[in-house]
């Protein structure tokens, strides 16, 4: 049994995946911090499931990017998880996690997490029946001129994550060619973190539980300001 966390973004997503089977997934956007509520909601599942801590084989987790502090306390919670049941571990790039709600489509699939100022983190990926292709790994860039670039390329290719939904208008009126995803799919959730995680469990790849860490790509705000009224000096 697989325990998954995705807390990427503003949404909180927990799931169980055994074998083939979805056994349960929370997934809820109510803008509580995950400190609140993700405890409570693995806790929850767990119980609603009649799952035991003991049947837990497994943790995986979304390790980015996105939102700096989402990550953290994901990330946090899910080490600690695994280093007290003593499973292993399997950290998941949103981007990936995302593009596995799409299993069988034909589109290319591209994922935008909100980068802020306009700003995203991008990804480009494609589906040949049941094999994930990565056209274009994560990259930093404006998402006009990301959209940009798809265009030119003529494509059909759907659009996800968080930085879609900040872009829809754009992204509706830019070309024919470009659909969003349906809520259902936009969104990152734990199922497909699970869905990504499980192929390495199965072939027994699995992350240090002590040296895994979220994949920012970029200094948070916060870092940035603080470099900036200490004249350069770290704050690391």
């Amino acid at each position: 049994m697989l325990l998954a966390i995705e807390t990427s973004s503003l949404v909180s997503s927990v799931a169980l995946l055994h074998d083939d089977t979805l056994r349960a997934e929370l997934t809820i956007q109510a803008r509580l911090t995950h400190s609140e509520q993700l405890m409570p909601h693995i806790a929850d599942m767990l119980d609603k499931a009649s799952v035991k801590k003991s049947q837990i084989d497994g943790v995986a987790v979304a390790v980015g990017p996105g939102s700096f502090t989402g990550l953290r306390i994901g990330l946090a919670t899910a080490k600690g998880l695994s280093f007290a049941w003593n499973v292993p571990i399997v950290g998941v790039t949103t981007p990936v996690s995302l593009a596995w709600n799409f299993v069988g489509v034909s589109d290319r699939i591209c994922t935008l997490i909100d980068a802020q100022k306009g700003n995203v983190y991008a990804g480009v990926y494609r589906w040949d029946r049941t094999t994930l292709t990565t056209e274009k790994a994560i990259y930093i860039a404006p998402r006009t001129e990301v959209l940009d670039t798809l265009e030119q390329e003529g494509q059909p290719v759907v659009f996800c994550g968080d930085g879609s939904l900040k872009g829809r208008k754009d992204i509706e009126g830019r070309s024919p060619l470009f659909r969003m995803a349906p809520p259902t799919m936009v969104i990152p959730r734990a199922g497909s973190v699970a869905l990504a995680a499980n192929v390495r469990f199965a072939a027994g790849d699995y992350d240090d539980c002590m040296t895994l860490t979220p994949s920012y790509l970029r200094r948070s705000e916060a870092e940035v300001l603080w470099e900036k009224r200490h004249g350069g000096a770290s704050c690391r």
